[in-house]
């Protein structure tokens, strides 16, 4: 047998150097996601129907936080344009609401106050505040707004007081506490695509019920469906109590 002559060589072999902090924590992560992102345009043209419908659905739902963002940029120089206006809402049922809404409103001249609620709820309100002496004389500036038989149909209400104001601003809504989270859920949604800021005013009362989250979730589903088809999906003003 003949004997084979095994030849060896060497290999250098190069360790691979660790990835350092910033390598695993940043670059990494980010060169993954430009690479899942590369193909993304691929699939989509595949189904260009969706995008115009995600897209679209999604600019509709974020449409109401847009337009009050926009509204200043429309108007023109600041020392040209008027001020902002001002308009505070109050839900009239526990006239403790009332005092705190009358509170705000003196201290901003010139902003408009509605009150809102059924007949029977603005006439016990009115006797209070002139028990109490709070019923101001100089009411030019105060509208009573009875539609609605709860608070979706009432914020749909206020929304057709606003629309046909020439100036947007901010809206201030005053109720209790417990009840202030939905109202400016639903305000948002119905009043924020007609350029008004929406804020809100804890109003300490004897009506501390707490809300449900599915109420919530209820309601802005309903404002969206008003903003939809106009259908506010409450009672009738006849029917109120």
């Amino acid at each position: 047998m003949n004997s084979q002559r095994i030849r060896s060589k060497r290999v250098r072999v190069r360790r691979r150097r660790p990835r350092s902090l910033v390598e695993r924590a940043v670059s990494r992560p980010v060169r993954e996601l430009l690479a899942a992102l590369t193909g993304t345009p691929a699939a989509l043209r595949r189904q260009p129907l969706l995008l115009v419908v995600l897209g679209g659905g999604g600019l509709w739902l974020a449409w109401p936080s847009i337009v009050p963002l926009l509204t200043p940029l429309q108007s023109g120089p600041s020392g040209s344009s008027p001020p902002p206006m001002q308009v505070i809402s109050v839900f009239v049922e526990d006239p403790q609401r009332t005092v705190m809404a009358l509170a705000l409103w003196k201290d901003r001249p010139g902003s408009l106050l509605v009150l809102q609620g059924r007949p029977s709820s603005q006439a016990v309100n009115i006797q209070q505040l002139m028990h109490q002496g709070k019923l101001p004389s100089d009411a030019g500036r105060i509208v009573r707004l009875d539609p609605g038989c709860d608070t979706v149909g009432q914020v749909d209400a206020l929304a057709r007081l606003l629309e046909p104001m020439h100036r947007r601003g901010n809206l201030t809504m005053v109720t209790s506490p417990a009840h202030l989270g939905r109202t400016l859920a639903i305000a948002r949604i119905v009043i924020g695509p007609l350029g008004w800021t929406v804020t809100g005013q804890a109003a300490v009362t004897g009506d501390n019920r707490p809300e449900s989250t599915w109420r919530t979730w209820r309601d802005q589903a309903r404002a969206h469906l008003l903003r939809l088809t106009g259908l506010t999906g409450s009672r009738p003003d006849s029917t109120c109590d």
